[in-house]
C-alpha cells in the first residue's frame, strides 16, 4: 500500500490465493482518521492436493475424494483420458467411488482434470488399485502316467499376480 497515493499494488505469491480481510486508515490531519473494511481476493488456479494413488476391491464399495487447493475454492473434476473399471465413476465434486465388478482386478492409470475458472485446468495422473481376490481359471483335474516324467500348470485370475500355490 503507498501511503501517500493509496494505490494497492503488487504480485502475490504462488500459494497465497485465498480472501484477506483487513482495514485500511487515512488521514490528513484534520479530525480523527477514517478506517474502513476491505476484502482482498487473490485468485490462484486449482492445484491438486490428494495422493496419486488409492485401492479399491473388486465386489466391496470404494470411495476417494479428490482435493485441490485454490481461489475461488469452487472445484469441478473430471476425466480427463483413462478408463475407470465397471463400476466406478467418478464425480464433478472429485469424488471417485463405486462397486469394481468382478473381474476388473488391475491397475487403471488415469488422468484427472480440476479447475476452478481461473487459468488452465491441473491435471493430476492417477493410480487406481484395483485388487481381486485369487481364483482358478485352470480345469480340476490332470491324468498322468506312471513311469513317465509329466507336468499340469495351475493357472489363476486375480490381482495382485503374484499367486502361491500349496496343497492342503
Amino acid at each position: 500500500l503507498n501511503g501517500t497515493t493509496g494505490l494497492l499494488s503488487g504480485t502475490p505469491v504462488d500459494g497465497t490465493g485465498g480472501i484477506y480481510n483487513f482495514t485500511i486508515e487515512v488521514s490528513n490531519g484534520v479530525g480523527t482518521p477514517a478506517s474502513q473494511g476491505f476484502t482482498l481476493t487473490v485468485n490462484e488456479a486449482a492445484e491438486f492436493t490428494n495422493a496419486p494413488t488409492t485401492t479399491f476391491k473388486t465386489g466391496v464399495s470404494g470411495s476417494f475424494l479428490f482435493t485441490a487447493s485454490g481461489q475461488p475454492q469452487t472445484f469441478t473434476y473430471s476425466l480427463a483420458s483413462g478408463t475407470l473399471p465397471s463400476g466406478v465413476t467418478l464425480s464433478s465434486t472429485g469424488v471417485l467411488s463405486g462397486i469394481p465388478a468382478a473381474g476388473t482386478g488391475g491397475q487403471y492409470i488415469i488422468t484427472v482434470a480440476v479447475s476452478n475458472g481461473i487459468g488452465v485446468p491441473a491435471n493430476q495422473t492417477f493410480t487406481l488399485v484395483v485388487q481381486q481376490p485369487p481364483a482358478f481359471t485352470n480345469v480340476d483335474n490332470a491324468t498322468f502316467m506312471a513311469g513317465n516324467p509329466s507336468s499340469f500348470t495351475l493357472t489363476s485370475s486375480g490381482y495382485p499376480t503374484t499367486f502361491t500355490y500349496s496343497l492342503i
